[in-house]
């Protein structure tokens, strides 16, 4: 029998293979960048009308910069990932060896829930343009020959990818991209805005948006997506027009999707980082009290905290327990307890066991989500080459985040799970576990290349 009642595939995890590659190479780049002097600014007409004086500060804000000069003719596949901690850009063309140019904000949130949406724009807005520079270095070109210029010559030479923890529906993907247009006029025509589940799934699949995306880091979620009816490739995803109504583009997305978990420590989400640092806690405060079961998390969370072992350790970690607002705080705790468990802890193996069922909870719910809105079809479906099986219908089951490493006891554990779920109760479905050889960043570029013209128009 296989995974879920049908053929088994391997029960391990699997690298991404190589994504396909556009007969089209990028330019090379050349040895000298010329130098661009801007342009002074053109004064204001006597004559201007009472009306246009008027304008608010915000559209003064939102109106790009006046742009004259000879849009890059490169072609250019520009991927964010942002999430609670950082932000990661890179600028890929049709090779996957190397990018062309990278910018990674490591302490620079864009979850617009987190830190706000003006912060998470302008974030999301450094990391594209400081890819761009590096991208462009030595070039003719500069980044605003990117994000300013465009014509119908380069039009489909460059297009972007922005996936984004916090992007949760069709009003955030309007704000967002209302807020894009304005800023990237020159990306305007070929963008994509979704929330950061969906790089993830991408990083997978080479960019084909089918199967399931499962996040276990600080917090987690499980992310499905399937082709819906007449949807092939790149035609599943959200393109825009200058000036299209972004809150219409939205619903009219040919995916089927659905997503579970994801809903915070106060929730619990269990198999999350924040979820398994809570139950070392619990398992040690047990051990000062005399009331749980010995285990060697109590004197691991205490050195972690830096606690003596001694009749105060209780009210040490009591302390520390109420004055830790962070929620990463409480997940740095959470490789104690994979830890001990790799090394035979009772309890450790306890807390995992209940985390790997956590996860495999929020796998079949969005299983069986997309499945009752009409399944998740073949992968050609999608353009998916990354998954073969006899029928056809394997389904990327992509792993993502600190806690789902490749041979880690918590990934080891899901895969046992998954394994020994009845078929009858999985609805048949083959799954076939994957761990990307990039990151997120790179699903979000190979969603935007596949929005480019593969013939180099």
């Amino acid at each position: 029998m296989g995974l879920f009642g049908k053929k088994k595939p391997p029960p391990v995890a699997v690298d991404t293979p190589a994504t396909p590659k556009s007969p089209v190479k990028s330019p090379v780049k050349s040895p000298i960048k010329t130098p661009r002097t801007p342009k002074a600014p053109a004064e204001e007409s006597d004559s201007s009308s009472a009306s246009s004086s008027s304008s608010s500060d915000s559209d003064a804000e939102d109106a790009p910069p006046p742009y004259e000069g000879v849009p890059c003719t490169m072609r250019l596949a520009i991927g964010v990932d942002g999430g609670g901690t950082g932000t990661t850009c890179v600028v890929i063309g049709d090779g996957d060896d190397e990018p062309l140019g990278t910018c990674e904000l490591s302490e620079r949130s864009s979850n617009a829930n987190s830190v706000g949406f003006e912060a998470a724009l302008a974030t999301v807005l450094d990391a594209v343009r400081g890819a761009l520079d590096d991208a462009l270095d030595g070039t003719q070109w500069n980044k605003e020959d990117v994000t300013l210029g465009v014509n119908d010559a380069v039009v489909g030479k460059r297009a972007l990818a922005v996936t984004c923890a916090g992007i949760d529906g069709s009003r955030d993907v309007a704000r967002w991209r209302t807020a894009l247009v304005a800023k990237l006029p020159g990306l305007a025509r070929n963008l994509v805005v979704d929330n950061d589940a969906a790089g993830a799934l991408a990083s997978g699949t080479g960019g084909a948006m089918r199967g399931i995306a499962l996040v276990a880091g600080t917090g987690t979620v499980a992310f499905g997506v399937a082709p819906g009816e007449g949807a092939e490739g790149a035609d599943t995803a959200v393109r825009g027009e200058e000036g299209a109504d972004a809150e219409k583009d939205f619903p009219e997305r040919k995916e089927r999707r659905a997503r579970a978990g994801g809903w915070g420590p106060a929730f619990e989400d269990r198999g999350s980082g924040h979820h398994l640092g809570t139950r070392a806690l619990n398992a040690a405060a047990r051990v000062c009290d005399g009331r749980g079961p010995p285990t060697r998390l109590h004197a691991d969370v205490l050195k972690k905290l830096r606690l003596r072992p001694d009749e105060h350790a209780g009210d040490g970690l009591r302390r520390w327990a109420y004055q830790s607002k962070e929620w990463s705080k409480v997940a740095d705790l959470a490789p104690l307890v994979t830890k001990a468990a790799a090394d035979g802890d009772g309890v450790a193996v306890g807390i995992v066991n209940e985390a790997a069922e956590g996860l495999w909870e929020q796998i079949f719910a969005v299983y069986m989500a997309v499945k009752r809105a009409g399944g998740f079809g073949a992968a050609k479906d999608a353009g998916d080459t990354s998954t073969k099986s006899a029928d056809g219908d394997v389904i990327p089951i992509v792993l993502v985040g600190g806690l789902l490493k490749r041979d880690g006891v918590l990934t080891k554990k899901l895969g046992e799970s998954l394994m020994a779920r009845a078929s009858g109760r999985c609805g048949m479905f083959s799954g076939l576990l994957i761990h990307p050889s990039k990151g997120p960043e790179w699903g979000a570029a190979w969603i935007a290349r596949r929005l480019m013209d593969p013939y180099g128009r």
